[in-house]
């Protein structure tokens, strides 16, 4: 547009209001490609020298930062690498020292994290992980002081996909037998866990980061191996704390826990006692293994309770199972419990009764058991019902582990014909003796002790006279 026939003032401000104009543009101008200069040198400065610079300045930041924060400890990394198009992160390996406890993994792999959100701090944790997935293997965690360690082989975690996944994983002593019990003043027990494969489904990755829950839809273990063994040869530990129950150990968890369901398949668990060091152990076992339970949870209302069941092959000659119900917000010991036993043969109880109960079964066959007991505050009650035949025991000498020698022979004797009813069997009425449990808790009795000295109350009623 022309400036003529306008008057000068006009013209100096149209000349200052165009300058003005090309300044803004040429501001814009230069910023824009300021920033894209910037963008292009971190571009370049990541995939050409983001390995320099992960493995030199970035791992000691880590490093040092993990040692500021967690006194006592150290986090060594081992060589870094990144993916910038797959947003992954690899660690070759990742050792912790700490004062009882040690780590270590073969290799970390951290994908989808949200990497600006984290370094400017702007987002709670659980908002930075909200679709990272992490892959872990040959993971080695050790407990010196506890004479334990765990392993894994491979242990993915998904957040997007709720889920958590362990292969190859084991729990084992760090030293053999005699040197685990010679670190024990009193009687304790040794485990052997190996769990080829764990699935957690439905896991709520949020509410655990953020620590307020524990909640999944499914736990589940296929082919576990448990394997425990109790010295019996040092003395109980004094009474201190009275062990806790179920619902004891669900409340003493502060958040709110739910497993909708937890289940085994082709279980094997080993059950060992030994009387003398060195010695062979009393061995008690039950194989193909399955369990399932469901409403696992530490809040609800009155009627909340846990329901399991479980089955298995007693010695690999007869198939055991239970059914159990464990309320969950009772204010005292509580449950119901019911089960049966199919036809075996007796004999074979003798690999544990043999060294544990200085007791062998000679001959005896049971065509077919069942129980079902109620505890309240503690307090068992309910009844045992069982079928066999051709019962006889003898009793063995607790240092020859011999039934020979007459004082052996002589209780043996009168054990069987005075003590133990050689067969029970419904009579031409229908009606045959069944036995009583009335059982009640001892103050160092943990769960399962209990359940189980409950239900031998009522077998040993069954075949006393």
């Amino acid at each position: 547009m022309s400036n003529r026939g306008l008057p000068k003032d006009r013209v100096h401000e149209r000349a200052v209001k165009h300058s003005r104009r090309l300044s803004l543009g040429r501001l814009s101008a230069y910023v824009g490609a300021c920033l894209g200069a910037l963008v292009l040198a971190v571009a370049v400065l990541i995939l050409g020298f983001g390995g320099a610079i992960l493995n030199g300045y970035g791992k000691r930041k880590a490093e040092r930062a993990f040692a500021q924060a967690h006194p006592g400890q150290a986090l060594r990394i081992g060589k870094l690498d990144y993916a910038v198009g797959a947003n992954r992160l690899v660690a070759q390996s990742v050792t912790l020292s700490a004062t009882n406890t040690s780590l270590k993994a073969g290799g970390i792999s951290l994908t989808g994290v949200r990497w600006a959100r984290l370094l400017w701090g702007t987002a709670a944790l659980a908002d930075v992980l909200a679709k990272a997935s992490l892959e872990a293997t040959n993971l080695d965690v050790e407990f010196p002081q506890a004479h334990y360690g765990l392993r894994c082989a491979r242990l993915r975690a998904s957040v997007p996909g709720s889920e958590l996944i362990g292969e190859g994983t084991e729990l084992r002593p760090l030293v053999g037998d005699e040197e685990f019990f010679a670190a024990h003043e009193f009687r304790t027990t040794r485990f052997h866990v190996v769990v080829p494969e764990c699935r957690v489904l439905g896991l709520a990755y949020g509410e655990l980061l953020q620590g307020k829950s524990y909640r999944a839809r499914s736990v589940h273990f296929s082919r576990p191996t448990f394997d425990a063994l109790v010295n019996r040869d040092k003395p109980a530990e004094p009474f201190v704390q009275r062990p806790l129950m179920v619902h004891e150990a669900l409340a003493a968890i502060r958040q709110p826990l739910q497993v909708d369901s937890l289940s085994i398949t082709n279980g094997h668990l080993r059950y060992c006692e030994r009387v003398a060091v060195g010695a062979d152990p009393a061995v008690l076992t039950f194989g193909a293994v399955s369990l399932s339970a469901a409403g696992i949870a530490n809040r609800g209302g009155a009627a909340a309770a846990i329901q399991l069941r479980a089955q298995g092959d007693l010695m690999n000659a007869g198939t055991m199972k239970v059914l159990m119900t464990i309320p969950v917000t009772s204010r005292d010991f509580s449950l119901h419990y019911s089960g049966s036993l199919s036809a075996m043969d007796l004999t074979r109880l003798d690999a544990f009764l043999d060294i544990a109960e200085h007791t062998r079964i000679k001959s005896g066959s049971a065509q077919e058991a069942a129980f079902e007991i109620d505890v309240t505050a503690g307090q068992a009650r309910g009844r045992v019902r069982a079928i066999y035949r051709d019962l006889e025991i003898a009793v063995l000498g607790k240092q020859t582990g011999s039934e020979k020698g007459l004082g052996n022979r002589v209780t043996s004797f009168l054990a069987n014909v005075f003590k133990i009813r050689n067969a029970n069997a419904p009579d031409a009425s229908g009606s045959m003796k069944e036995g009583e449990v009335n059982y009640t808790r001892g103050p160092d009795e943990e769960f399962l002790q209990f359940a189980w000295f409950a239900l031998r109350s009522g077998v040993l009623d069954v075949i006393s006279h």
